[in-house]
């Protein structure tokens, strides 16, 4: 069982209690301000409508953490009539293996089949019954009446099966509001269910809430056709062994590249359990022909076989990782083979990415698309031109950018200035009402949820610590805690034991001194003054400052 979000209401703000009824109210949880953890409620009346409910990535500031789950006082605070998942990526359903004990037993949960296909099994495997929630196929463009909304689904091409976009139709005090929700989109891609003229059917909308990840590049994002037929031009003329890593979610590539091998006449093989997921995901959802256990693969050491890879991102578990590292068991990368990189690094994860290819690369393995010169990869993200076509269909009165940071928010400023309509920046962890213009109601106390092995907290003085220990060592301080002496010290990771066994009794003198010395202080104050004083020493001394752990002995503390 994977760790659970309290459902504990102590200290959590009521907010249908505060908003006006017959006023649209909209917060973001995540997904605004940085990318990841993507969350939104809409609230109208009493109802309130969850689009997303996704989990964040986890950086080089948070050491040790696997993931964040959106603003729990969000979560808590504003409950779900009904929830709408527009696509399986993580940072779109993530969270909900987490929220058995938050989201109410019975609650409607709106999926395409591949995503709940997806996120059943999801659930299954972290100890969840999908059946405590009641999920409803949504196979098509459909329109459904949750309390006083009216909702649209509008499926869109994306770089995962059967995503769809959100429209919102409400009577409101101040008239009738239509919204549209894009979540993630391209305009070119290979989806039968997109349908343009539904889109345009829909408007003109007061509102559109539009993804902003490729608001930084000019032009429309390509077609994942144009990806394999350069993928199929590449296996062609290479021999060998070859090794393409793509995210797993790229089922429409996957399904692509399969087709191309059989065509060729070359054995394909999945190596990572999450595209084993995905694929038979897309075999539930009929997005694919041939359940998993058909596509034989071959012995690892065939000559002229291909291999797909999980773990594009370089995470320290992937299949990715573990095969450029040599750690995987079964299979080992050799000069003569060849490894393609059909993805795109999310910032943040280029240093991690980079490591892995050149320990293949210094294995005598041939790299291929990093340089960019050939066409290995689409984003599911629609660019600028994607953007205007978006909103030359809907009409809209006021655009939101979502799903991006202050750098994509700001691209989307500048280059969206000349289109007649007017623009939002909005934040997390606020509350808006959509009135004639979007206007901001109150602040919600960020508790974001942070997801360790184990537990689920709130504070991120933890990875401060962890941060500082790793950077400067540790210092261990044993005191009696009444007479406040210190009885020794001990150095971990501050320096050479060399250089600790000629400091160590002038370390210990030295803090033996600043006890002494703070030892009539309050007892509030004494720790914090010691702590500040030895910092200096050390500062001045060593020229590190390592995070001090005292340790009583002698008394109960």
């Amino acid at each position: 069982m994977v760790p659970q979000v309290s459902a504990d209401p102590a200290g959590i703000i009521d907010y249908p209690r505060r908003l006006e009824p017959g006023h649209l109210y909209f917060a973001f949880g995540g997904g605004v301000g940085r990318f990841g953890t993507n969350f939104t409620v809409f609230h109208l009346n009493g109802v309130s409508v969850w689009i997303d409910i996704g989990s964040g990535f986890a950086n080089h500031h948070t050491p040790g953490m696997e993931k964040n789950l959106p603003n729990r006082q969000l979560l808590l605070g504003l409950p779900p009539t009904a929830i709408f998942l527009t696509h399986g990526h993580e940072d779109h359903i993530g969270a909900l293996p987490h929220l058995r004990d938050v989201i109410p037993e019975g609650t409607p949960i709106y999926a395409s089949p591949f995503t709940t296909a997806l996120i059943t099994q999801r659930l299954k495997d972290r100890g969840v019954d999908p059946a405590r929630w009641q999920f409803e196929l949504i196979e098509e463009d459909s329109t459904i009446d949750i309390g006083a909304f009216r909702v649209s689904t509008f499926f869109m091409p994306h770089s995962i099966p059967q995503c769809f976009s959100v429209g919102l139709e409400a009577e409101t005090h101040d008239g009738r509001k239509r919204v549209y929700f894009s979540s993630d989109f391209k305009m070119n891609g290979a989806e039968i269910r997109h349908k343009v003229a539904h889109l345009k059917k829909f408007a003109p909308v007061d509102y559109l809430f539009v993804d902003s990840t490729g608001s930084l590049q000019e032009g429309e994002t390509v077609d994942e056709r144009e990806v394999q037929q350069s993928l199929e031009k590449l296996i062609t003329r290479t021999s060998g062994r070859i090794f393409i890593t793509t995210f797993a979610s790229q089922v429409e590539r996957i399904k692509n590249l399969a087709a191309t091998a059989a065509r060729l006449g070359r054995p394909i093989g999945f190596i990572g359990r999450s595209l084993k997921t995905q694929w038979e995901a897309a075999f539930t959802a009929k997005e694919v022909s041939s359940p998993l256990h058909l596509l034989k693969p071959p012995p690892y050491s065939a000559q002229n076989s291909i291999w797909l890879v999980a773990g594009c991102q370089g995470d320290r578990n992937s299949s990715f990782t573990r095969l450029t590292h040599g750690i995987m068991p079964r299979v080992k990368l050799k000069a003569g083979d060849t490894l393609i990189y059909s993805a795109s690094m999310i910032p943040g994860n280029e240093a991690k990415i980079y490591e892995a290819l050149n320990l293949a690369a210094d294995a005598g393995v041939k790299v291929i698309g990093v340089s960019g010169d050939v066409r290995v990869h689409a984003s599911g993200h629609g660019r600028r031109g994607d953007i205007l076509k978006l909103i030359s269909y809907l009409k809209p009165r006021h655009v939101m950018p979502v799903h991006g940071d202050p750098l994509h928010f700001h691209a989307f400023l500048q280059f969206i200035e000349n289109v007649k309509v007017n623009v939002a920046i909005t934040e997390g962890h606020r509350i808006y009402a959509l009135r004639e213009e979007p206007v901001f109601i109150e602040s919600v106390p960020d508790e974001t949820c942070l997801v360790e092995p184990g537990e689920i907290h709130f504070g991120e003085t933890i990875y401060r610590e962890r941060n500082h220990m790793a950077e400067q060592g540790i210092c261990l301080v044993v005191l009696h805690p009444q007479r406040f002496e210190v009885t020794a010290v001990d150095y971990v990771g501050v320096m050479s034991e060399t250089k600790l066994a000629e400091l160590k009794g002038r370390l210990l003198a030295e803090a033996q001194a600043t006890a002494a010395a703070v030892a009539g202080s309050q007892a509030a104050l004494r720790e914090k003054k010691f702590r500040d004083r030895l910092g200096r020493f050390h500062e001045e001394t060593i020229g590190k400052n390592p995070y001090i752990k005292l340790i009583a002995t002698g008394a109960e503390r």
